[in-house]
């Protein structure tokens, strides 16, 4: 009988054939996440398997397990569905011809389930309300006051559709989506200086958070004088529709990557544990998702200026693809590096399969992150972090 790095007896465990430790005989890998074995007994890597969704592909694009990471399994659908409802209510909007109400519409459908998310996995210990309220009003209130500055300083502006801006492209293509760039990491900095929330998905929470409440708030305030001309303004619907759209699903999608990877680079550089510094990936490194966020950004306000119409939303959907899965890898690399060295526990129940698993990295019968999980689902003498 002996003991393994954290002191817990290894009798019948085996070795994980991706990372090389003695881990309990379990399908999955306690500490990395890997199955352990495949059904012909053959070792199989966990690297297609995402770390917060072992179920889906690390590299797939999947709206709701990337931005609500702590979401178990069996509340993934209604997300989905409530996803779904939203994008099909803002397209109705539109097609009544109701466009300012759709702009309101479209400004807080991701918002909102932002709200819902924190809500109903109950983050941090019970107390979601103050933590949230803060980071989405920083996002929020920057953004309405970027909004306001924006109407009085720039050079003709309009929200709805074929608002193209020539010469303008200095201030709408480059200027302003920088500034969002920056203003949107202002709640989670403040975020990061406090120890309780060090791990990665809190940091992807902060900037996911604070990306779509900036967008959404700025949306409202650019679209005060479209509100002022009633239910109905002059516009087609169908390029009111493309519209609505990129406002409500493609420009939320593409600043919660952008803030959601942005962020989760920086939990990975200031509040992972120093020995795994030296490991971090050259694309895990906050200057360069920093980089590529506000890449995502520039990229998005020149398409919305020069591309229209159904071609302008189909070119935000891809880009917004791209900023998911860039933030969607920092997700899965940054659940892997927070598995190092950590102590093998006692037993804890699994909430995303209701099975016994050793108190480590990952469960070991369903593979979930248990990080991915709500905190307030586990008691705090459970609580995975043993860090200082």
């Amino acid at each position: 009988m002996s003991e393994g790095a954290g002191g817990r007896e290894t009798t019948g465990d085996v070795e994980c054939p991706t990372c090389h430790e003695r881990v309990p005989s379990l399908p999955f890998c306690v500490r990395c996440g890997s199955h352990l074995l495949r059904a012909g007994g053959e070792p199989h890597s966990r690297r297609d398997h995402f770390a917060a969704a072992p179920s889906e592909s690390v590299g797939s694009i999947r709206v709701i397990s990337t931005l609500f990471p702590h979401l178990p399994r069996a509340d993934m659908e209604g997300f989905r569905v409530a996803l779904a409802l939203g994008t099909a209510v803002v397209t109705a909007l539109g097609l009544a011809g109701l466009f300012g109400v759709g702009v309101i519409a479209a400004a807080v459908l991701v918002p909102l389930l932002c709200a819902l998310y924190m809500y109903d996995v109950d983050l941090y210990e019970g107390e979601p309300l103050p933590v949230w309220l803060f980071t989405a009003l920083s996002g929020g209130v920057l953004g309405a006051a970027m909004g306001v500055l924006i109407r009085a300083i720039g050079p003709g502006i309009s929200i709805g559709p074929g608002s193209g801006f020539g010469s303008r492209v200095l201030f709408y293509g480059i200027v302003v989506p920088l500034a969002d760039g920056v203003l949107l990491l202002v709640g989670p900095l403040v975020l990061l200086r406090h120890r309780l929330f060090n791990d990665v998905l809190d940091g992807t929470t902060f900037g996911v958070t604070s990306g779509v409440c900036l967008v959404g708030a700025q949306t409202i305030v650019l679209a005060v004088p479209l509100l002022a001309g009633g239910l109905r303004p002059a516009g087609a619907a169908s390029a009111w529709v493309y519209r609505l759209l990129e406002l409500g699903v493609a420009l939320p999608l593409i600043a919660a990557g952008a803030g959601g990877g942005t962020a989760a680079a920086l939990w990975l550089r200031f509040r992972s544990p120093r020995r795994d510094e030296r490991r971090l990936r050259r694309w895990a490194h906050p200057v360069v998702a920093g980089g590529l966020g506000a890449a995502a950004l520039v990229g998005a306000s020149l398409i919305q200026l020069y591309v229209h119409g159904l071609l302008a939303l189909v070119c935000l959907l891809v880009l917004a693809a791209v900023a998911l899965l860039l933030l969607r890898l920092l997700i899965h690399f940054g659940l892997l590096q927070e598995a190092s060295e950590i102590p093998i526990g006692p037993d804890i129940v699994c909430a995303n399969c209701g099975h016994p698993t050793p108190r480590h990295t990952f469960c070991g019968w369903c593979g979930v992150a248990l990080r991915a999980l709500p905190k307030g689902r586990v008691s705090g003498a459970d609580r995975l972090d043993q860090r200082s």
